[in-house]
């Protein structure tokens, strides 16, 4: 049965594209005529954190399990948009804005002996400048495929790393976070504009934790950013 569906998106889509070749072409020569292209982008993210825990988390009487759940957040931004051949660009997505939140779920012990789950949610406003390049395949009518890659600097605006390391109900993380993107999606050239919708993977490169030696963040070696993007481009 999933050979049957397997093959039935196969011929759908492929039908698709052998049917873009004979409809009239929206906004010729859109990459031919202009080298770059302004627009912008909105999207839904899953804001979510790749844990390492330490050795202690199999001594420590109290915190038995530590598990990072991904949260529903928002993306926006402007897209600037350099053509550098008929299958690559460059493309500059600052400034974006990404919101979302990172819970941690801790399986903790009380002092009577029941076991509970004690959830600490971490919130981010990201101000980020994404660099991304792009490949691109050939135009058939209205519509093209591409893969992305890329990498970005974001700063939280809402970090608490300034907040007193002393208060252990809070899970401090860095302002600064660092990582790369990779990712696909499909353009389709309208009237007026193309509409782009993609899936974007952003995977963080340093540590975002501050360790402040409390219990919630001793058993934790570091957690890197994860983010999942699905989104919506428009450019004119």
């Amino acid at each position: 049965m999933k050979l049957f569906a397997l093959c039935l998106v196969f011929f759908s889509v492929s039908f698709s594209i052998e049917a873009q070749r004979h409809i009239i072409k929206n906004l010729p020569g859109f990459d031919e005529h202009r080298q770059y292209h302004f627009g912008f982008y909105i999207g839904t993210n899953l804001m979510g954190g790749n844990l390492t825990l330490n050795n202690s988390i199999f001594t420590n009487d109290t915190i038995f399990s530590v598990n990072a759940k991904s949260k529903t957040g928002f993306n926006l931004g402007v897209v600037v948009d350099l053509h550098i051949g008929d299958y690559f660009d460059i493309r500059s997505l600052f400034p974006t804005l990404a919101f979302g939140q990172r819970d941690l779920h801790y399986r903790v012990k009380t002092i009577e002996g029941d076991i509970f789950t004690d959830i600490r949610s971490v919130e981010s406003t990201y101000l980020s400048a994404p660099i991304e390049f792009k490949y691109k395949s050939s135009r058939y009518g209205n519509f093209r495929a591409y893969l992305l890659g890329g990498g970005e600097v974001a700063y939280d605006l809402v970090s608490n790393e300034d907040v007193d390391q002393f208060d252990k109900t809070i899970i401090r993380l860095q302002k600064w976070n660092y990582g790369y993107s990779f990712g696909f999606g499909f353009e389709f050239f309208l009237e007026y504009f193309k509409l782009a919708p993609q899936i974007k993977w952003t995977k963080g490169l340093n540590n975002l934790l501050i360790g402040d030696d409390t219990p919630f963040t001793t058993v934790i070696d570091n957690m890197k950013s994860n983010m999942v993007v699905i989104s919506l481009t428009f450019e004119g």
